[in-house]
């Protein structure tokens, strides 16, 4: 199972309850994209690392990632709050089953 830092689990909670506060709108597009942007990167580390091991096993779930998040903004840029707050829960979700999050100690 692929780990991920409480740090990162954190930021989309913290996304997920910025989403309540029209004034923080564009601070909450610009997590997604950012977030967005660093899936993108996995993606192409793991596309590039498909000759070596199960590393091509990764592509699926970052894709999906990368869906989850893009269905999110779109439905931010279009006014749908309440379902980006939905969406942004189910990425919650996803990680939570993905994912085993990292000990906060080695």
């Amino acid at each position: 199972m692929l780990m991920i830092s409480r740090e990162v689990i954190e930021s989309v909670i913290s996304t997920k309850e910025k989403l309540v506060n029209p004034a923080k709108k564009a601070e909450c597009i610009a997590d997604i994209e950012n977030m967005i942007d660093i899936k993108q990167s996995h993606l192409l580390r793991a596309e590039w690392g498909s000759c070596c091991g199960n590393i091509c096993n990764l592509v699926p779930g970052i894709e999906t990632e990368i869906e989850m998040l893009q269905d999110t903004l779109n439905a931010m840029k279009e006014g749908s709050d309440g379902k980006a707050n939905s969406l942004l829960e189910d990425y919650v979700v996803f990680l939570g089953k993905n994912y085993k999050i990292e000990p906060d100690h080695w």
